[in-house]
């Protein structure tokens, strides 16, 4: 690939990715030690490459007398959409993972966030760490972006074109970008983690305020202070992360997005399977995007324990109603 080429590849792909929010996916959050001493790592495997085939669009004929394909799947066939998993990483576990579905025909884009406790059993990974979705890039042999390409679309039922995957770094360097976060803060933020590396100290007063980059994670890294008073999990934090997503979206979407670019421009914050034919395509499509036209989901369910573990329960029939109105179908 040559400079010129390079350089159009990525000014193309930032200004999707900006467009999109998707450099503000990568939030390092707080994780269970357990969790993460559960799930097999294969140091031999680049998590980058993975063992299973990414998914494409291409042409399948297919028989209507023996399609037993479901009407969410004959439907994703026959759409224009564009679908993205994006996350952060934490170690060998994915976090922050949002399911980003854009309509370039509308255009409309919807963000679908996948809590990282969800309950997904995969045969043979039998570890109560291993049965959460957040496990799946860093399990042996079938993880890396392709294993989260593949299990996300089976899990949620609709195919996926692409995956994201940004540092978490990322989130610091755009915010002080756009001159910072501007959020009302609800409670005192206090809590320290000495086993974090390095070592962890929130402290975030409440009221209204503006964050820089490095105060904005630590807001949406905190899980529970330090006396006990206030406890929060995956889903209390995900409210704030989709506020900051969609805020900082429209900051990047005004006069600053060049800064934006040449931000990550002049970083490695970001990996994806993206090509510069796609990018420069939905780059234009995306441009005339309408923060109306943003739309915000979390996969419905419940918070329940088994035995002794704390997962998020997905309720089947209100994930599949949700992803067919997205698509722009009413079930009701």
């Amino acid at each position: 690939m040559n400079r010129t080429y390079f350089k159009i590849f990525i000014v193309a792909f930032v200004g999707f990715l900006a467009m999109f929010g998707g450099v503000f996916f990568a939030l390092n959050t707080l994780y269970s030690p357990s969790d993460a001493a559960t799930v097999a790592i294969d140091s031999n495997v680049d998590p980058d490459k993975g063992t299973l085939p990414s998914d494409s669009k291409g042409v399948e004929v297919i028989d209507p007398e023996n399609d037993d394909r479901t009407e969410l799947e004959k439907i994703t066939a026959e759409s224009s959409r564009i679908n993205v998993i994006a996350f952060g990483l934490n170690e060998y576990l994915a976090d922050t993972m949002m399911f980003i579905s854009f309509d370039p025909e509308i255009p409309q884009l919807d963000i679908l966030s996948v809590p990282r406790d969800t309950y997904y059993y995969i045969e043979g990974h039998n570890y109560p760490g291993q049965k959460k979705m957040n496990a799946i890039y860093g399990m042996k042999d079938i993880g890396g972006v392709n294993g989260m390409k593949q299990y996300v679309s089976d899990f949620l039922g609709v195919p996926i074109d692409y995956y994201v995957r940004v540092d978490f770094k990322a989130v610091e360097a755009i915010v002080d970008t756009l001159g910072g976060y501007e959020v009302t803060v609800p409670f005192n933020m206090v809590y320290d983690d000495i086993y974090d590396t390095p070592p962890l100290h929130i402290d975030i007063k409440a009221g209204r305020q503006t964050l820089n980059g490095a105060e904005s994670v630590k807001y949406l890294r905190f899980r529970q202070n330090n006396d006990g008073s206030i406890r929060e999990g995956d889903i209390q934090r995900i409210p704030r992360q989709q506020h900051f997503v969609d805020y900082m979206m429209n900051k990047a979407l005004s006069f600053k997005l060049p800064s934006v670019i040449n931000t990550i421009i002049s970083s490695r914050y970001v990996k994806t399977d993206l090509t510069l034919e796609n990018a420069l395509a939905y780059s234009l499509k995306a441009a005339v995007l309408k923060p109306e036209n943003i739309n915000f989901y979390t996969v419905p369910g419940n918070t329940d324990m088994i035995k002794g573990v704390s997962y998020w329960i997905h309720d089947p029939y209100e994930l599949e109603k949700m992803l067919f109105s997205i698509y722009g179908f009413d079930l009701e």
